[in-house]
């Protein structure tokens, strides 16, 4: 799961609220101001994703394995600067516009290559990920719409609440297994996997309601125009997480289906 800027976009509502971060009429955010560098960071992350998966496939197919082998660990160091990253932009938000779209770059290989491995066992499980995502997204933007563009304090509340409990129980659960052979199984089971994937994905939309609704009280609060990066950031970021948890979750069904 990626790290997102939901904390720190937060902060900078409850701020713009308070009179902290707003602007003049002239500077102030806008929903087609985000909805723009959305588009921007996740064209940024989908090209990148798809110059490492070409590569990838590339050194495959030519049997470069110095080549495959470098890359992959490029790749996998790559996961310190974008935790680097991530927490730069959470206590310096202006950085979003220029940080971020480094993260997505970072983070597209990452996803290409990973969506790559997946798709060489599974043929056309990136795809149909991808458009799961999709999907998700629509859907989750028609409800919020439905909802009258403005979600309760207390849903957002209960939603990120109960996203941090699930994420430490789902690392508890992890650790122990790796001391306690009854979690071990437990953790191991494939229905716990799957129930684990899609309890994810779930509130991986929900986190979509709670950007959007940060994106609208932005707009509402005349919040500063350069805040839009990192609302854009945090967005973006969610989306990616949702992608990479339900091309998990497709895998575990193609695995329950080889089994069956």
């Amino acid at each position: 799961m990626t790290l997102n800027g939901n904390p720190n976009l937060r902060r900078v509502v409850k701020g713009s609220e308070n009179g902290k971060y707003t602007a003049e009429d002239s500077a102030i955010v806008s929903m087609k101001g985000m909805a723009w560098k959305s588009v921007v960071l996740c064209a940024v992350t989908i090209i990148s994703a798809i110059l490492s998966a070409v590569l990838l496939n590339y050194f495959i197919s030519t049997d470069n394995e110095d080549a495959l082998f470098t890359l992959i660990m490029i790749l996998a160091f790559s996961a310190i600067p974008l935790i680097i990253i991530s927490f730069v932009i959470m206590f310096f938000p202006k950085t979003a516009g220029v940080l971020g779209i480094i993260y997505c770059v970072l983070e597209g290989l990452v996803m290409g290559v990973i969506s790559a491995l997946f798709d060489l066992l599974l043929p056309g499980i990136a795809i149909m990920a991808f458009i799961g995502t999709c999907i998700v997204f629509l859907v989750s933007l028609l409800v919020f719409n439905l909802l009258g563009q403005k979600l309760s304090g207390n849903f957002v509340k209960f939603v990120l609440i109960s996203f941090i409990s699930i994420i430490l129980l789902e690392g508890l659960g992890y650790i122990l297994s790796l001391f306690v052979p009854a979690f071990e199984a437990v953790m191991s089971n494939i229905w716990v996997q799957l129930a684990i994937s899609a309890v994810m994905i779930l509130w991986a939309s929900f986190m979509i309601l709670v950007d959007l609704n940060n994106m609208k009280r932005l707009v509402e609060y005349n919040a500063d125009k350069k805040y839009e990066w990192l609302a854009a950031f945090s967005l973006v970021t969610t989306l990616i997480w949702l992608y990479l948890e339900i091309l998990e979750l497709l895998a575990k069904i193609a695995l329950i289906a080889k089994k069956d």
